[in-house]
């Protein structure tokens, strides 16, 4: 087999879904070994979008019944189902992938269908712990488990986020080989690796005075974040400034406090590559996930990964596999997610109890880097079964 075909299906936007996007990128660096497609959903009700390079041929479909507004809703999430899935299996079938690559369980079943009809191997990458997160109603989080006991005896190799997660898989539903890819940053700095952004960028841009220190909460504003607690924590709080950048449902909550707190702040998103960049220029990261589902307790969020690829030490709270990176690579303090003790927790930073520094140099386990070298192991692996069926067919 002299190049593999590698398809990645996602009910996301693959344009703009840093996770697969970097896998992606990962496989193309190697010329004439992989060729790499990827069949997603548009992001709006506009025109499909799609992106061709001489390495990856990504293709978002459109869901027209996104736009039946009249229909109840589990009518219409009824139809563009269907609708994805048979638009999707037309575009793959074509593909012939040796690989099949399934971003979460919405089109696990498409997975599977799709290796039944072309004889490919099947990737599973859990973005989450899909049953059991933040979100799901009751009957969605049993449907998505018993899918996934379904489908499991078709899943060739399983890819997941933290070793919490790992181990409840390989519990709950069956033991798969299985690796954990961390959604580490992708590190970008500007042209002769220089940032856009300088160093007192934050600081300057909300006159933020030199003695004062710059908390900052990068990622999306909703519930299970701990936006309500940390907006209360800082209200007025002397010393010390927190920048939310992100986007979501609480954009107006924290607007609504940034009128009379002169020390919370509000920051557009930025481009992926630019959020490290950003983020660098504060003083401390928050990391204040709340325990609303056994996914986020188990989680390694990315903004973990960003603040310390940042150079900025973290408050984060004090889940399994937080508190075992944040404890192994000294990156800052884990605490309860209750008011208290978030506001303990950035006493000790604004009192200097705590001073510290990371050295970006000795997070290479954590890096991007180490993540791509694991993915290619994974791939390697299942050319290999590919290749092996290949052979017992002649």
């Amino acid at each position: 087999m002299s190049e593999v075909r590698v398809l990645h299906l996602s009910h996301t936007d693959i344009n703009y879904d840093s996770r697969i996007l970097k896998e992606m990128s990962a496989l193309s660096e190697y010329e004439n070994r992989y060729s790499l497609y990827g069949i997603g959903v548009a992001m709006d009700e506009g025109l499909a979008a799609s992106a061709q390079s001489a390495s990856l041929k990504i293709d978002c479909i459109k869901l027209k019944s996104r736009c039946f507004r009249f229909l109840p809703t589990f009518v219409r999430h009824t139809f563009s189902l269907v609708e994805l899935s048979v638009k999707m299996s037309l575009k793959s079938i074509g593909i012939r992938p040796h690989i099949i690559h399934c971003h979460d369980t919405l089109v696990l079943p498409l997975g599977v269908l799709l290796k039944l009809i072309t004889g490919a191997k099947l990737i599973y990458d859990a973005h989450e712990l899909e049953s059991d997160r933040n979100g799901l109603t009751p009957i969605l989080s049993k449907a998505t488990l018993i899918a996934e006991k379904i489908l499991w005896p078709f899943v060739d190799y399983l890819i997941i986020v933290s070793p919490s997660i790992k181990s409840w898989y390989q519990n709950s539903i069956g033991k798969k080989p299985s690796e954990v890819i961390l959604n580490s940053p992708v590190l970008h700095l500007g042209d002769k690796g220089i940032s856009k952004y300088h160093k007192n960028y934050l600081r300057q841009k909300y006159s933020i005075d030199s003695t004062e220190m710059i908390f900052i909460y990068i990622g999306i504003l909703g519930k299970g974040r701990g936006i309500e607690s940390l907006v209360d924590v800082f209200a007025n709080r002397q010393g010390a400034h927190v920048v939310f950048m992100g986007f979501g449902e609480f954009e107006e909550l924290i607007a609504k406090h940034a009128n009379p707190y002169s020390n919370i702040h509000f920051h557009t998103t930025v481009p992926h590559e630019d959020v490290v960049n950003v983020v660098s220029t504060a003083d401390v990261g928050l990391c204040m996930m709340e325990n609303v589902s056994l996914s986020d307790y188990y989680c390694l969020p990315n903004k973990l990964f960003e603040y310390c690829f940042s150079g900025v030490p973290v408050i984060a709270s004090d889940f399994p596999d937080i508190v075992d990176v944040v404890s192994k690579f000294k990156l800052g303090v884990c605490c309860g997610q209750d008011k208290e003790s978030i506001h303990k927790a950035v006493e000790l930073f604004i009192s200097n109890k705590i001073i510290m520094h990371i050295d970006i140099k000795t997070l290479d386990e954590l890096g991007w880097e180490a993540q791509k070298i694991k993915l290619l192991n994974i791939y390697e692996y299942v050319s290999n079964l590919t290749r092996n069926l290949s052979e017992k067919k002649k």
